[in-house]
């Protein structure tokens, strides 16, 4: 083989390899920037105890406990964790989202501290239809709820002033 026809070869070679490895780049740079939380299709990390609990990551949840967050403290919670309407819960009210065990594990560590939060919560509960979450922060005692109301309240905190 000749050098100019060499020459050639290799630049052939290099020019049909080009576009898989552009494509290649391409995704591990996507893949980057959606780990990070910079693309508009990812959320990206959540940012307190109430956006975790809203979307049920348990993790999280005792991550921000342990740094001394507080569950009873209302916190801003982006429209894409729970709803547009839910903005502003508390990490208890959150939790309702997240599921029954997250809610035991929160009761278990003693953050539903008082009768008056855990009728709160079961009301609530049931209002978003979780019945399961509502029957276990109700026990034996029988619910009596108004219908709607601790949502409109919650939904209220959320407004914007």
């Amino acid at each position: 083989m000749k050098a100019g026809e060499s020459r050639t070869a290799a630049v052939l070679g290099v020019l049909a390899a080009a576009p898989a490895v552009l494509a290649t780049l391409a995704v591990l740079a996507f893949a980057a920037r959606e780990l990070s939380g910079s693309t508009p299709f990812s959320l990206g990390p959540v940012r307190n105890v109430a956006e975790a609990a809203g979307s049920g990551q348990v993790s999280q949840v005792l991550r921000f406990l342990r740094d001394g967050e507080d569950p009873s403290r209302f916190w801003p919670v982006r429209a894409e964790i729970i709803s547009s309407t839910v903005t502003r819960p508390t990490g208890l009210e959150a939790a309702l989202w997240g599921g029954r065990s997250l809610v035991e594990l929160l009761d278990r560590r003693g953050f539903i501290r008082d009768a008056g939060t855990r009728h709160h919560l079961a009301c609530l509960a049931r209002d978003i239809g979780n019945e399961e979450v509502a029957a276990y922060l109700s026990g034996d005692v029988t619910l009596t709820c108004e219908a709607g109301a601790a949502f409109a309240t919650l939904t209220d905190r959320s407004r914007p002033r």
